[in-house]
This record gives C-alpha cells, sequence and structure tokens, in this order.
C-alpha cells in the first residue's frame, strides 16, 4: 500500500472515534428524548381531560343548585322560565336550560318557549339520568332548531329532579356550547405546536386544536376507534387529520376521569425534535470538517513527502496499534517534511493519550454517579447461560458487595410475585424484539423489605440474529414511587374535601335563604352557619385534617356564653378525635342548638341552664358509639313547634343522615332536651 493510502487511512481511523460517539449520543438523545415526549402528551393529555372534568363539575354543581329551587320543582312555568332566563345570563358557556318532566316534555326553559308537541324521552342522557338516578353527559348535537335554540354544537348535560317526597319527578338538561369548551381548551392546556382532541362515548369530536370547524362533529377515523375503549392510557405516532406528524398521548373513554369521554394531545414531531436535530446536524457537520480536513492534510503531507527510511514511523505506528500511546516518532533533526510530519503524528499522539486519560476518568465519575444514584450495572452472558452484577447492584438487591455472581433463578427468585409474570415476559421481548429493555418492578430481598426496582438494559446479537450478551444497569426507585402515590393522594383528598365543602355550603345557602323571610335574616344565618363551618374546619387544619377534638368544637360554639365562674353553661366528657365528616356535621348541629337556644331557649334568659354532656358506649360486637345529651333547663316554657324549619331539618338529617345515628328530643315544659347517638368509626 502506497504511503499516501496509508496517511489517509490513518486519518480517516483518528476521526472515526468521534463519529462514533456523535452516533452513539445521537441515538441514545433520541430515545431519551422520544420518552420524555411520550409521557409529556400522556400528561398532556390528563391534565386536559382534568380541565374537561373541572368545567363539568363545574355544570354539574349548577344543576345540583338549580334542583333545589322550589319553581323547577313544582314546575312552576312562569317563575322557572324567569329563573333559568337569570341562570343563562350568567353562564353564557351554557347555550340553553330546559326543565323536563317524566314524560319528556318541556316544562320550562330559558327561552319561554311552548311546544307540547315536543318530547325528549327519546333522547340517551334523558333515559341514562332516569335511570341511574344521577348526573349524566351527553353525546355530541349538532342542532337544537326544534327547542328554539338555531344550529349550535352542543353536548348534553342532565341531572335528575328530586321531588320533596324523594321521588325523580323530571330532569334538568344544559346544553354546553362546544365552541365556548373548545376556546377554552385551547388556551389553557394546548402547547405550541401541540393537538387536543376530545371525543363522547360515540367516537364523535367534540374539541379540536387545531382547525375546529373542520372536525368537531366528525367521527374519529376507524383506525384510532380502538383507542376510545383501551383499557389504560397510553402513546402512539401518527400522522394527524391535518397532515401534521405527531406525537399523541391518549385517556381512553373508561380511564377519563370524565365519564364517558376519550382525550388525546399531540406534539410535532419537528417541534418535539428541534433541538436534536440542530444539534446533529451542527455535530455531523463539525465531524465532516474535521474529516475533511484530516484527510486534506495527510494527502498535502504524503505529496510533500520525497524520500526517507520509513522503519521509524512504521515501527511508531505499530506500537500505537498495540495500545502503546506513549511512543513517538523520533527522528533527526534535519528531516525536513519527515521531521514536520513526525511532530504532526506526536501532537495527535499526544491527544489521543489526553483522551484515553480523560476516558479513564470519565469511567471512573460513571462508577461514582452509579453509587450515588443507588444504581447498579448487571450482565448475563447468553452461550454461556451465566451472569451477575456489579457490587452497588447487589446492595440494591439485599446481599453482600461480594455477591457479584448471579443466576437467572436467583434474579427470578426475588422478584415480587405479583410483578414476576410481567417482568419476566419484558426480557423474552427485548430478546425476540429489537433488543432494548425498560421496566419496572418489585423485588422482596433476603431481609423481607420490597422495593421498587428501575432496569434498563439492552441486548447484543451475532451475525446470525442470535443473542449474545445482555447488560443494563439497576435503580432503586422506591422513594419516587412512594412520593408519587403520596402525591395522587393528597391530589384526590384536596379535590374531594373541596367538592364536599362546596356542596355543603351550597345546600347551606340554599336551604337558609328558603327559610329565610328577608335578606337581613338570611344574612345573619347564613354567616353564623358558615362561620360555624370555619371554625370547626380550623381545628381541622391544626391537626392536617385528620381529626378533631369535640371539647374544643363544644367550647368554640358556646364560648360567648360560657365565662369563668358561670355555671350556666356545664360542658363535659371524655375526649374524642373526631374524624373529619363527624366534626364538621357535628359543629353545624352544635350551632344550630346554639343559636336556638339563645334565640328560644335557655340562653334567652338570665335563669336558663345548659348542661352538654357525652360518653362513649361499648357494647359487645357492636361499633362503639358516641352518646350525646344537650339539656336546658330554667329557660322560658317550650312546646313542639307546628312546623319544622331548616335548623331542626339540618340538625336531623346531619345525627341520622350523615352520621347514621339516632335522634330523640323532649319538650319538658322549660326546657328542651336533645339524645343523641352515633357510631364511630
Amino acid at each position: 500500500m502506497t504511503l499516501t493510502r496509508r496517511l489517509l487511512l490513518l486519518a480517516l481511523i483518528s476521526v472515526l472515534p468521534a463519529i462514533v460517539i456523535w452516533a452513539f449520543t445521537e441515538v441514545s438523545l433520541r430515545r431519551a428524548r422520544e420518552a420524555e415526549v411520550n409521557e409529556l402528551v400522556i400528561r398532556q393529555a390528563q391534565l386536559a381531560a382534568s380541565e374537561i372534568d373541572h368545567i363539568f363539575d363545574g355544570i354539574h354543581s349548577l344543576l345540583l343548585a338549580m334542583d333545589e329551587t322550589p319553581s323547577i320543582r313544582r314546575f312552576d312555568m312562569p317563575a322557572c322560565n324567569a329563573y333559568l332566563r337569570s341562570v343563562h345570563q350568567k353562564v353564557p358557556h351554557v347555550v340553553a336550560f330546559v326543565v323536563l318532566d317524566l314524560q319528556g316534555a318541556v316544562r320550562c326553559n330559558d327561552r319561554g318557549f311552548i311546544n307540547t308537541d315536543l318530547r325528549f324521552r327519546d333522547r340517551p342522557y334523558f333515559q341514562d339520568s332516569i335511570s341511574r338516578k344521577a348526573f349524566s353527559i351527553g353525546t355530541y348535537t349538532a342542532e337544537f332548531t326544534e327547542a328554539g335554540l338555531g344550529a349550535h354544537s352542543i353536548i348534553p348535560l342532565s341531572l335528575p329532579i328530586w321531588g320533596y317526597d324523594g321521588e325523580i319527578i323530571g330532569v334538568i338538561a344544559a346544553a354546553m356550547d362546544l365552541t365556548w369548551l373548545d376556546r377554552e381548551l385551547k388556551e389553557r392546556v394546548i402547547a405550541e405546536g401541540g393537538s387536543l382532541t376530545v371525543a363522547d362515548r360515540n367516537g364523535i369530536i367534540i374539541s379540536r386544536e387545531p382547525f375546529p370547524e373542520k372536525f368537531i362533529g366528525t367521527k374519529i377515523p376507524d383506525a384510532f376507534a380502538d383507542l376510545l375503549s383501551a383499557r389504560s392510557p397510553g402513546s402512539f405516532t401518527a400522522d394527524s387529520q391535518d397532515g401534521t406528524h405527531r406525537i399523541f398521548g391518549y385517556i381512553p373513554a373508561n380511564a377519563s376521569p370524565v365519564e364517558n369521554i376519550y382525550v388525546s394531545a399531540g406534539l410535532s414531531t419537528t417541534v418535539a425534535f428541534a433541538t436534536i436535530n440542530e444539534a446533529a446536524r451542527r455535530g455531523f457537520m463539525l465531524i465532516a470538517a474535521a474529516l475533511v480536513l484530516a484527510l486534506s492534510l495527510s494527502w498535502l503531507a504524503s505529496r510533500a513527502f520525497i524520500t526517507k527510511p520509513f522503519e521509524i514511523m512504521t515501527n511508531a505506528v505499530r506500537d500505537w496499534r498495540r495500545g502503546d500511546y506513549q511512543a513517538r516518532i523520533d527522528l533527526p533533526k534535519n528531516s525536513g517534511e519527515f521531521g514536520i510530519l513526525a511532530r504532526a503524528f506526536n501532537d495527535l499522539m499526544d491527544d489521543v493519550a489526553e483522551r484515553q486519560e480523560a476516558l479513564k476518568a470519565s469511567e471512573e465519575r460513571a462508577r461514582l454517579a452509579l453509587e450515588a444514584g443507588h444504581m447498579g450495572t448487571w450482565w448475563y452472558d447468553h452461550r454461556k447461560q451465566t451472569g451477575g452484577w456489579s457490587s452497588q447492584a447487589a446492595l440494591l438487591m439485599g446481599y453482600p458487595a461480594s455477591h457479584t455472581v448471579a443466576s437467572i433463578d436467583e434474579w427470578k427468585s426475588l422478584l415480587h410475585p405479583d410483578d414476576a409474570p410481567e417482568a419476566i415476559a419484558k426480557i423474552r421481548e427485548a430478546f425476540l424484539g429489537d433488543g432494548a429493555y425498560e421496566d419496572e418492578y418489585r423485588v422482596r430481598r433476603p431481609d423481607g423489605r420490597v422495593r421498587w426496582i428501575s432496569s434498563k438494559g439492552q441486548v447484543s446479537y451475532d451475525a446470525q440474529r442470535r443473542p449474545v450478551f445482555f447488560v443494563g444497569i439497576f435503580q432503586d426507585v422506591t422513594e419516587r414511587k412512594q412520593a408519587d402515590e403520596q402525591q395522587r393522594f393528597f391530589l384526590d383528598e384536596l379535590n374531594h374535601r373541596v367538592k364536599n365543602t362546596l356542596a355543603t355550603v351550597q345546600s347551606i345557602a340554599a336551604q337558609t335563604l328558603r327559610s329565610s323571610k328577608n335578606s337581613a335574616q338570611f344574612k345573619e344565618a347564613f354567616e353564623g352557619r358558615l362561620l360555624a363551618l370555619s371554625m370547626t374546619h380550623n381545628l381541622l387544619t391544626l391537626t392536617s385534617w385528620r381529626d378533631a377534638d369535640l371539647h374544643d368544637i363544644a367550647e368554640q360554639e358556646l364560648a360567648p356564653y360560657k365565662r369563668e365562674a358561670d355555671e350556666r353553661v356545664v360542658i363535659q366528657g371524655p375526649n374524642v378525635n373526631l374524624p373529619p365528616r363527624h366534626a364538621i356535621n357535628l359543629g353545624l348541629v352544635l350551632h344550630e342548638l346554639v343559636t336556638n337556644a339563645a334565640k328560644y331557649g335557655a340562653l334567652s334568659v338570665p335563669t336558663g341552664r345548659l348542661d352538654l354532656s357525652w360518653a362513649i358506649v361499648r357494647a359487645e360486637n357492636q361499633p362503639e358509639h358516641l352518646r350525646i345529651r344537650w339539656l336546658e333547663t330554667g329557660g322560658p316554657p317550650v312546646e313542639p313547634p307546628k312546623r319544622q324549619g331548616f335548623g331542626s331539618r339540618l340538625i336531623r338529617r346531619s345525627i341520622e343522615g350523615e352520621l347514621d345515628g339516632a335522634l330523640g328530643i323532649q319538650f319538658d315544659g322549660p326546657g328542651v332536651s336533645y339524645d343523641m347517638s352515633i357510631p364511630l368509626p
């Protein structure tokens, strides 16, 4: 081989490691970014589903409040129409409100139209609300012309109307404007270059970005119809209907927080991989430039070479190939062009030696990083049927650091029984597939502790596509799993408490308004009940909503009437830590009892006396019961009321309904007494 060819080949070899490193880095970054984007689009879809759930839940709460309106329950058309019209003006994103009887006839609406022949009994949402006795989300409807509304793209939402006898007497329906819904979702959850598709249980699109006017009301293509009923959220890559190549995350209808609503969010691959593509282009250009420069310099050096012995150079090259990177070309000072070439090669080998030292340092840093990140490496030789792991991996699995030889059966014995079938199946898929492996599973260590392990690896194959070697890493992710679970628990608990609190406030407001004669009376009663609810919440907040002491609840309600050296008010009973639901209901009950006593009972006169006592009663094979006695004496004469006000209804509903207890009331001349028995969890 000529000298020119040798020099050119040497230049090419010197640049080849950079090409390999660049290619490996590019593949690793692209895979990591792909996994990140897949998780991102699923989270984006979950965010959109959560936003839709908040919107539908708001309409559900509104319908619950409207359901309490007397004019709706009595089908009083003039008053009902006026009420619906007033509510509609405050919620413009709802196209219409309609009240229907059990035959589906329109009894009142916000437009005031009258059409005795119009029936909604055959509507799926109407039948669903009646049959399930619950809030129902309908399917896409293109127009509502028959109800006098004109053409609209809507989705109906309905709720049964309960009569005063506790039976369903009709349905109240709201028609949500899908144009408004699409605009809200676009502003809140869609990222740059992203897309969003929301469909009902029939696969009809009710919200779509971009181009909502083109796709709303159309059916999801058959190729993606199976995703509506998928078992769990997932992701896929496809060309969107608008021609953009995207990565999609989807939430099936049966896994969505919104009943029977399918959500998918997409991100353009051009946007998702823009940074990586640009970095890859720059890296390729730099490597190409370096390669061209190296080949050019080598060719020029070979042309400048005339005559000199090759032995020193070939010997030095031979040493380098044997791994002796300290070898150098030592030529006499008068070697001319050969001297320049020798110094160039020597400088090159200096760089290689520095890189070798840097590589060793990098390997050491990688080892330290694996230890700091609670990670360890593992390997398996498929041909020899042998395997093992690093000392750090042995520690993660609960073995001594010296236990570095492990068989596949030993690894299987550590798997949690619930995770073992799927973990083994994923190993088999890696061998039969493209060799990429990634999984998370639980292991039961020899000391009995259960830990979550994240494992990643890659299978290498020979020329006949037979597996040769399998290498990867372990990482203990137990703390992350626990943190994720705790975060989900806190979010669910917060959502539950906010909904319950809002529902309680709405009910108190509606019932107080119904029983109040004027606005001043309503303001006084409502503020008192709201303050009682707030004070109980303050007590629960001090214990992170675990419990509240009954004595503290009683003290804060009776504080205005209980003074030192004053025996008019006596509170006695053991310490009882009540869970949140019991604390809130008993706080409202005590507030109503105190209010009644201050207005009409023992606390309304100087000679009156109030005794509040409680005890824990335990019976064999029975849950513990809390017995509470409220006794008023020395007050004005009392007699059974002629009608039951909201306060009395609230007391009875809280004790007998919410807390599944028993309530007894005695009107004994100068005072009233309440006996309450409540089962404790």
